[in-house]
């Protein structure tokens, strides 16, 4: 409730520290008021350091009409960050949408816990890949009054402390991302309009080492831009939540559902970031940023082996954790190796045989098993026995890989 002429008085100053999996490692984010992280121009309507507060009238973008005429500019997936909140989260997820969309870059709520704003404003942030510069990183002030009363100021860190600079950023990221959609909407069939992005991304992309550096030394300030989509689909360097970012924005405006999964490496202590999507009613993981690796030799290329995975698939190379919801995915129609045919339960040369004139052009054999055992016979036998030159035209020099799952045999010739 709203009452003039109360004294409000600054009673404390808030300091905590929150931990985030993001971008490829856990980066510690630093969320003190008065940190020197942003300052804001006099006049912008913040109460800065005053010790009161005259109410002001009904905030118009906390109108009920109008949070419900927004929110239907935006597709409600059935697996949204949303859907986790409470009543009163959800109220205030709206709201802090309403205010980004506003092009404003400080909120200011009554009787808001920061605890209740922290989940509301990073489901909005997962939820919506294309406010790209608002940080995960922020500060807040609490005001309060003798009678119990609080008023939480959030100042979020952003993309760039020019308002100018981040319109002109935010045209920069919705022209490449109509270009890429546009690409995607000309292919064939739903298959081809996934591969589209997925090869898009990893074509125009560098994988950010020294991003990935500076956060793990825990010196980001929350919106670094490698680990978003503008930082992927614009300046083309990205970590893994940038990957995952861009891949999350170009599913949703082809209206496909898709979110991020945390996670990491199996055996590995170092956090990752990578995708769940949904085609034809079910679920798939996909991984764009391992699908982008760089040869010993520093040549940049492009596989498969991460493309539209299920639980079972996914289990071999990465672990997932509880912080973020994810579907159970058990779609295996379009993973890359079952949709080409080059997907075997077991080992049989004939059938191999066969996989090898469809990708004759390629110049390479890759193939999937169902198991490690299945992959080590094909290995032994095409390899260590040397059937693969009973294909008449292999012949001379070949190399051959194993995937890291254990499941993919590639052999080049």
């Amino acid at each position: 409730m709203k009452r003039q002429g109360i004294r409000w008085t600054a009673a404390f100053l808030a300091a905590v520290t929150f931990s985030l999996l993001f971008s490829g490692c856990s980066l510690s984010l630093d969320l003190s008021f008065g940190s020197g992280t942003h300052s804001r121009p006099q006049g912008s309507g913040l109460f800065g350091n005053s010790s009161y507060w005259e109410p002001s009238e009904e905030d118009p973008l906390d109108d009920t009409s109008y949070l419900d005429a927004l929110e239907r500019q935006f597709t409600d997936y059935p697996t949204a960050i949303r859907h986790t909140l409470d009543e009163d989260e959800e109220e205030l997820y709206k709201r802090i949408i309403a205010r980004i969309e506003n092009e404003q870059y400080t909120f200011t709520f009554e009787n808001i816990s920061n605890d209740t704003f922290k989940k509301a404003y990073y489901a909005v942030l997962y939820d919506h890949p294309e406010y790209f510069w608002m940080g995960h990183n922020y500060s807040y002030q609490v005001q309060t009054n003798g009678e119990g009363d609080t008023r939480l100021k959030v100042e979020p860190s952003l993309f760039s402390e020019d308002e100018a600079a981040i319109r002109q950023a935010k045209q920069a990221l919705e022209s490449a991302v109509q270009v890429i959609v546009s690409g995607a909407e000309r292919q064939d069939d739903l298959y081809q309009k996934v591969k589209y992005v997925h090869d898009y991304i990893i074509d125009h992309t560098t994988y950010d080492s020294g991003a990935l550096e500076t956060i793990t030394n825990g010196v980001a300030d929350g919106a670094i831009r490698a680990a978003n989509a503008y930082g992927c689909l614009v300046e083309h360097q990205a970590v893994c939540s940038g990957y995952a970012a861009a891949f999350q924005l170009l599913m949703q405006r082809l209206d496909i559902e898709c979110g991020c999964v945390n996670g990491m490496r199996s055996g590995d202590v170092n956090a990752h970031q990578w995708n769940y999507v949904c085609l034809d009613g079910d679920y798939y993981y996909m991984d764009v940023t391992w699908d982008d690796p760089v040869r010993e030799d520093g040549t940049q290329t492009r596989t498969y082996e991460y493309f539209l995975l299920s639980e079972e698939d996914l289990a071999y190379t990465h672990v997932k954790n509880d912080d973020l919801p994810a579907p159970v995915c058990s779609g295996i129609r379009y993973n890359f190796y079952r949709y080409n045919g080059l997907y075997f339960d077991e080992y049989d040369f004939g059938a191999i045989r066969l996989a090898a004139d469809v990708m004759a052009g390629d110049s390479a054999l890759t193939m999937k098993f169902s198991s490690p055992a299945a992959c080590q016979e094909a290995e032994d036998d095409l390899i260590e026995h040397q059937r693969i030159f009973d294909i008449d035209y292999i012949d001379g020099h070949i190399t051959y890989s194993r995937s890291s799952s254990g499941c993919i045999l590639t052999i080049n010739y």
